[in-house]
């Protein structure tokens, strides 16, 4: 049975891999990043107001698939280490270690290496600029339970761990799992610190913008890469509450760990990355043009 995990473990590393080296490879072509631009505009309700706007927003397109399968390949390597050199390779729980791995650490440090290294627009200097009348916080470009979701649970986290600690105070629990439960709970606090900071400097960018069509784009880029930075600290944030609560379970419901139990803290984990990924690619309504409005659009079709 270890050898078959053993087998599955390396086949899967070995095709994210080749995803990512083929995926760089075609980012090489002259008409990559088309289609995908496309389904951006028609998602987020963005037209292209010129070629050369289509070609920016193609070129950022491509930037972040870069960093991001360039993050892939790094992950397998660090990965293939581990599996060579630790037992590991034989845990079923290897898979789920890098796949976080890459949701915690590889989307978000391309989405944000992207968002501080890019502009998506260089006007001459010559030209008009467009600006916002006041500075937009995390609020203005992201949901409210998507916003809300890393702090809600990084508290529940946290009451659940103090609730492990009574609870192994009457029905001990065992010291690596409560030292596990208690780690991944520090790194949820680093986590969402590093979260906020990195907020802040993104939001800190400048916007440079020849009319509001190219600041909208600009802020669409941008709402998504804050998305995914509550995305990562939402998810490292259900860890410990997943862990705490799976621990209490075993000792006070169960009579001991199961392996269904085993799974729960990776349970909310498909569930956060739909709530994320629901708000990806779109703009709250105040952010849009006037001229692109869905209010403003109603009112222009009603009759005078």
């Amino acid at each position: 049975m270890l050898d078959w995990i053993v087998t599955f473990n390396g086949g899967v590393l070995c095709g994210i891999a080749a995803v990512a080296l083929i995926a760089l490879a075609a980012s090489h072509r002259k008409d990559f990043g088309a289609t995908t631009s496309y389904r951006a505009s028609v998602r987020a309700r963005l037209p292209f107001g010129s070629d050369a706007m289509a070609l920016s927003i193609r070129r950022r397109t491509r930037m972040l698939l870069r960093a991001n399968m360039w993050g892939l390949l790094a992950t397998v390597v660090v990965a293939t280490a581990v599996f060579v050199s630790t037992p590991l390779s034989s845990s079923p729980q290897f898979l789920w270690l890098v796949t976080l791995s890459i949701f915690l650490v590889v989307l978000t440090a391309g989405s944000v290496a992207v968002g501080l290294r890019e502009r998506l627009f260089d006007p001459a200097p010559t030209a008009m600029r467009v600006a916002r009348a006041r500075a937009l916080g995390v609020a203005d470009y992201v949901g409210r339970a998507r916003r809300l979701a890393p702090l809600l649970l990084l508290t529940a986290a946290a009451g659940s761990c103090v609730a492990l600690a009574v609870s192994d105070a009457m029905r001990p629990v065992g010291f690596v799992p409560l030292a596990l439960t208690y780690a991944a709970l520090a790194f949820a606090v680093v986590a969402t610190i590093g979260a906020r900071y990195a907020e802040r400097l993104v939001l800190a960018q400048p916007q440079p913008a020849s009319d509001t069509l190219e600041l909208a784009w600009d802020d669409l880029f941008r709402a998504d890469t804050l998305s995914v930075l509550r995305m990562g600290a939402a998810t490292a944030a259900w860890l410990p509450l997943g862990l705490a609560l799976t621990l209490i379970g075993d000792a006070w419901l169960l009579h001991g760990p199961t392996d269904f139990a085993a799974l729960f803290p990776w349970w909310g984990i498909p569930a956060l990355q739909v709530l994320y990924s629901l708000g990806q690619g779109r703009l709250p309504d105040p952010l849009y043009p006037d001229f692109l409005r869905p209010t403003a659009q109603v009112a222009e079709e009603q009759p005078a």
